[in-house]
């Protein structure tokens, strides 16, 4: 028997996954983040693990006590709230226009749409929503992101064809190299999480205050092509609206070893990161133990 559920677990999956994706696609949005808000909540009194570590994350960026019960609070209502949003993304309403503010002081999509190769990198916070923004906002003609694979052909392939609605196209990620190698050689934009490493073959470098290692591929990719680094952040300012912030691109140093540019070009992501994030650290995905 135990073995029989085993079997089962991914189709449970699949199947629970489109069942949350059906019932918030069924009920006005507003009704979707009031459901969300509570779960969050009522997930956040009960998961006391949990919020050890997403304290031990945020350690580094908030002060202790009531600021940083706040963050660890807001961190599970946030999550909720765009596992909800996000499965509304595929609806031509979503995001609506007035929702997103675009702050772009280095001018990185002053022509519209933003023609590769180029990176845009951001953090595990809106990254559905961010992918949409781009598309809807036409600032981007289309984005080529890795994707973890879940373990199961048909639950990858579903949720490839919801993101592909909205103009992001995935690749799992055991295959991602090679493939967003190519495409950045053929003049196309990636999308790329910057603040894991899912490899543990990841450079060491400071996020949030935090020594860890994060991702080499975006810095490798970027030495490989001479690809701009380009850090993103999509945070909420309300209930229903959004800030997408732009960061200054960042480009390989030649003076330095092609190691060398690696490593370095990773130290600077972490830090651009770290900046856009400082002012919303409660809106990371927190929840896993960083190395």
């Amino acid at each position: 028997m135990a073995r029989d559920l085993l079997a089962a677990v991914p189709g449970l999956r699949r199947i629970g996954m489109r069942a949350v994706a059906a019932a918030a696609d069924a009920m006005p949005l507003g009704i979707a983040r009031t459901m969300a808000y509570s779960a969050g909540w009522v997930t956040w009194v009960l998961d006391a693990r949990g919020r050890r570590t997403v304290e031990r994350n945020l350690g580094r960026a908030l002060p202790p006590g009531l600021p940083m019960r706040r963050a660890v609070r807001r961190s599970y209502i946030e999550f909720a709230l765009t596992l909800a949003e996000a499965a509304r993304l595929h609806h031509d309403r979503w995001p609506e226009p007035g929702t997103v503010t675009v702050v772009d002081p280095w001018r990185v999509f002053a022509a519209r749409p933003l023609r590769g190769p180029a990176i845009l990198a951001t953090a595990h916070s809106h990254w559905d929503m961010l992918a949409a923004t781009c598309h809807r906002l036409k600032l981007t003609d289309g984005v080529l992101a890795p994707a973890l694979p879940y373990g199961d052909p048909a639950l990858d392939r579903w949720l490839a064809d919801r993101r592909g609605r909205w103009g992001c196209r995935t690749v799992l990620l055991d295959r991602a190299p090679l493939a967003m190698l190519r495409a950045l050689r053929d003049g196309q934009v990636l999308g790329m999480l910057v603040d894991r490493d899912y490899s543990g073959r990841g450079v060491e470098a400071s996020f949030l205050g935090r020594r860890v290692r994060l991702p080499a591929g975006p810095a490798a990719l970027a030495v490989q092509t001479g690809a701009p680094v380009i850090p993103m952040l999509m945070a909420r300012s309300s209930p229903s609206t959004f800030v997408l912030a732009v960061g200054r691109p960042l480009r390989r140093d030649p003076s330095l070893p092609r190691g060398g540019q690696v490593a370095e070009l990773t130290t600077r992501i972490g830090q651009a990161m770290s900046r856009l994030m400082s002012a919303a650290p409660a809106q990371l995905v927190a929840f896993h133990e960083q190395a």
